[in-house]
């Protein structure tokens, strides 16, 4: 009887032991969101047609904290209607696909944006409420990888929102988010301004 209490004690220590070392070596949210930061300033850095290699100036780029109450799920709607026309800001307009529609909730509000169509993933040009104020006035973009597309069920990581390169660099043209992609709520998630 005390043998198989001791085995008992054993074992149940070894559980706890080993989901305690389990839940200790996985990657937590922020820091998963820290290594795609790093990831897209390294890329974007070493681009040939960088916006921001060539700035004397340039101290990093600032984010909100990772926060995953903007990590939404949304209804997704795909459309075939072909191509469409997103406006630049150089007042020309350019072709794009549009791939469909999202629909999510921030706020207890309703949004319906449209996502583009860019091949290895989706684009979401957006304004919200912060922009012009503690993000950059033109908007800002997360290109959505594909495999986040589950069904009718995308996911919308709005941590991963980063400012269009104009925002660095006047000289680069940059679409302009559609009327339809303007969030009436503050989504303190992603890049912040560059400059203030």
């Amino acid at each position: 009887m005390f043998k198989n209490k001791v085995f008992l004690v054993i074992m149940i220590l070894g559980i706890i032991g080993i989901m305690f070392y389990s839940l200790s070596g996985s990657e937590s949210y922020t820091d998963t969101v820290k290594k795609q930061r790093d990831t897209f300033l390294k890329n974007l850095m070493s681009e040939d047609d960088s916006p921001i290699a060539s700035l004397k100036d340039f101290s990093g780029i600032k984010y909100f904290d990772a926060d995953k109450k903007f990590t939404i799920d949304a209804d997704f709607k795909a459309e075939s209607a072909g191509q469409g026309m997103i406006l630049m800001t150089d007042s020309t307009q350019t072709e794009i696909k549009k791939a469909g529609t999202a629909t999510f909730s921030v706020n207890g509000k309703t949004f319906t944006v449209s996502l583009f169509d860019e091949g290895e993933h989706f684009l979401f040009p957006f304004r919200d409420l912060t922009s012009g104020k503690e993000t950059y006035g033109g908007g800002r973009f997360i290109n959505i990888p594909k495999d986040n597309l589950k069904g009718d069920k995308i996911e919308i990581d709005f941590n991963n929102s980063h400012n269009f390169y104009c925002a660095y660099n006047e000289s680069f043209i940059c679409p302009i988010p559609p009327k339809e992609n303007f969030i009436d709520a503050e989504i303190r998630a992603g890049e912040k301004k560059y400059k203030e």
